[in-house]
């Protein structure tokens, strides 16, 4: 038995299930079942965004069994009971504590997602780095450190698990990563993760528009990503990024995508991602809301060339893009694009 953790939103649940895909094709005959107790449990909220629930039926159809199929709705309100006992999201550490409980209901299982503890501060490297000098240097050394830090940042061992246990794993996230080996399993993922059909005006002529054009989506991931993604404002990135577009393709036309609540924002800065909203071509797509946010990504990887940050919902939309000429930026050396600024 193998059971993958899944949470957070579409792009990470995407993510999780690849891993999924991952252990089934290099692993023996086994069962396999998907976790997904946080979001039954609704403090968690507090401590990581879960957005719109689980979507991955919902959208794509997956059916791949629960490990909530194995017990009765009364043992699995038990279940969920005692997880929320140990209130592991004080420091996000749920495998150990998912993992006993699961087991004092009858499984067997090994935690081989480790421990966890997101309580921790940052390390002294990252205050000192973390600031407008700090990146310049880091943006001069890039050519020497990079494939170092690729390496370093690599989950490819971890995810890569061959055993005859009853294994409990997922949410590493490591398949968005340079060098992770997914294209082993693209034709799953691209045979799984195919969109419902658009039905509706806006986004039939939104993806008329996309095709028929040299389009570039540009995912400004914002929101509850600042934490990440501060730097790719305040320093260059989105300017150099869209420069090199400018640079390389012809007639550009520029399709913004991000989250709830930020797009204002981008409409009022145009100088921090180097476009003249009134010459350049610019199309905001800002109608794809809530449960039907999931259209945002389906329309970026209609797009000819991505312009992403540190989000898997914006990598999902670049890696989905079948241009076989694309160009993807990202503004992390660890990111699987096709160009790192």
């Amino acid at each position: 038995m193998k059971v993958v953790h899944i949470e957070s939103g579409l792009g990470n649940q995407m993510l999780s299930y690849s891993e999924l895909l991952l252990l089934k094709k290099i692993n023996n005959p086994d069962e396999f079942y998907l976790e997904t107790i946080i979001y039954d449990i609704p403090e968690c909220n507090d401590i990581i965004r879960q957005w719109y629930g689980y979507e991955l039926d919902r959208i794509f159809g997956i059916d791949t069994p629960n490990i909530k199929t194995l017990f009765s709705d009364k043992e699995w309100n038990n279940i969920i009971y005692e997880v929320r006992k140990t209130k592991f999201w004080s420091n996000w550490n749920y495998p150990p504590n998912i993992v006993k409980v699961l087991n004092r209901h009858g499984l067997d299982l090994m935690n081989y997602r480790g421990e966890i503890n997101l309580s921790a501060g940052d390390s002294l490297k990252t205050r000192l780095t973390n600031n407008r000098c700090g990146y310049f240097i880091k943006r001069i050394l890039r050519p020497f450190y990079q494939r170092i830090y690729a390496n370093r940042m690599s989950d490819r061992e971890r995810m890569y698990l061959i055993t005859n246990d009853n294994a409990y794993t997922g949410q590493w996230l490591g398949l968005m990563k340079v060098n992770s080996g997914i294209e082993i399993i693209e034709e799953e993922i691209r045979n799984t993760f195919v969109f419902p059909k658009i039905i509706d005006d806006k986004n039939l002529k939104m993806k008329e528009v996309i095709v028929g054009c040299n389009s570039v989506a540009v995912h400004a991931r914002r929101g509850d990503a600042m934490g990440t993604n501060e730097f790719c404002y305040k320093y260059g990135y989105f300017r150099r990024a869209v420069s090199y577009i400018k640079k390389r393709v012809d007639h550009p036309v520029f399709v913004f995508f991000t989250d709830p609540g930020s797009m204002s924002w981008c409409r009022e800065n145009s100088k921090i991602f180097n476009l003249d909203f009134r010459k350049d071509k610019v199309i905001f797509v800002d109608w794809n809301k809530e449960e039907e946010s999931y259209r945002d990504m389906q329309l970026m990887s209609y797009c000819k060339h991505n312009i992403i940050t540190n989000s898997s919902f914006g990598w999902w939309g670049a890696f989905l893009n079948s241009n076989p000429s694309k160009i993807t930026c990202a503004p992390s050396v660890w990111i699987n694009t096709t160009i790192h600024l």
